[in-house]
């Protein structure tokens, strides 16, 4: 469960509203009963009493006074269930609140993350990601292997559209479910509308269930950060609050159309530096582009494509224009 550390604050923030929300649910709830059943604050104050008593004798090695007390209190604790019951009260309605009774708000259960805690940072993840609406309808659960004929032959492999999609998404799910045990960067290529995005969708979903950090952001969005990043502009939009921590630690950044940004010095530069931080600190990035190999070894300067054809696997993916196979399909 890698988190950034701004991540990990919106986080512990969250469990502390929820504390302090049952905190104040529970005195409300006091404040009632006490108006309602004068009778439970008098035995909720002898209880206070002799708990302080109980906790000086413990102190002081007095063991079976401390015994009588707690049997006392006991005693006194179950007046207390029959008063709030008398009073049409279920009999734990002053107990403690917790959202998550498991962890007791705590998010960790025997130093283990709790379900609740795993919950919260998926729903982090996933409001970080921006990919919620669109994961929901892109996934393997609604890939359609069949938009990607036999007929369909690449002439540089002989291989068909079928088959290779097929090699692709063993591929994908090869490097998801060795996420956390080998280091790897993917490198979608191929013309447009071949279903490139929707795969590393497919991708992001799996790992985010799976609590891992994910940033998508096209190669425009990208630049746009650097560049905010660089000449300390600031913006409002959405993505561009990312900060320049979680863009280099997430677990996994998607750069999705590479090669539709305007390419310069700055941009080329910025590339490189953040491709090569991420390698340093062995954090998956995953590549799409409409350009073949080559045309990215024309686009950009060396060291960014030595960088990327070194350490990224290339997936081809090659097919009809699936967006108008889907149109014209009845």
């Amino acid at each position: 469960m890698a988190l950034t550390r701004d991540q990990f604050d919106v986080i512990a923030n969250s469990y502390n509203d929820r504390q302090l929300n049952n905190k104040i649910k529970l005195n409300r709830r006091i404040e009632e009963v006490y108006e309602k059943i004068p009778l439970i604050k008098d035995l909720d104050g002898r209880i206070g009493v002799l708990a302080g008593r109980a906790l000086r004798l413990s102190l002081s090695g007095n063991s079976s006074a401390k015994d009588t007390l707690r049997e006392d209190i006991a005693l006194i604790s179950e007046q207390k269930k029959a008063a709030l019951l008398a009073g049409g009260y279920s009999a734990d309605y002053l107990d403690e609140i917790f959202t998550c009774p498991k962890c007791k708000d705590t998010g960790f259960i025997d130093g283990k993350p709790c379900e609740c805690l795993k919950a919260e940072v998926v729903r982090l993840l996933y409001s970080r990601s921006e990919l919620k609406e669109i994961l929901e309808r892109e996934n393997f659960d609604t890939f359609e292997y069949d938009l990607y004929s036999d007929d369909y032959i690449d002439p540089d492999t002989g291989i068909s559209a079928a088959e290779n999609i097929d090699a692709v998404v063993d591929h994908c799910h090869y490097f998801i479910n060795n996420f956390d045990k080998t280091f790897d960067n993917l490198l979608f290529y191929g013309r447009a509308g071949t279903g490139k995005t929707f795969l590393i969708n497919c991708i992001a979903k799996e790992l985010i269930e799976k609590s891992y950090s994910v940033i998508y952001l096209s190669a425009v969005q990208l630049f746009d950060l650097l560049a905010d990043y660089s000449f300390k502009r600031s913006n409002t939009t959405i993505y561009r609050q990312i900060s320049f921590d979680e863009l280099l630690r997430c677990d996994l950044l998607i750069i999705d159309d590479l090669g539709t940004e305007m390419s310069n010095s700055f941009t080329e530069s910025s590339l490189f530096d953040c491709l090569n931080e991420r390698l340093i600190h062995q954090k998956s990035t995953i590549i799409s582009t409409n350009f073949s190999l080559q045309e990215l070894q024309q686009k950009y300067e060396e060291r960014i494509f030595s960088r990327t054809a070194g350490n990224y696997t290339p997936l081809k993916i090659f097919g009809d224009d699936i967006r108008i196979k889907k149109k014209f399909t009845i």
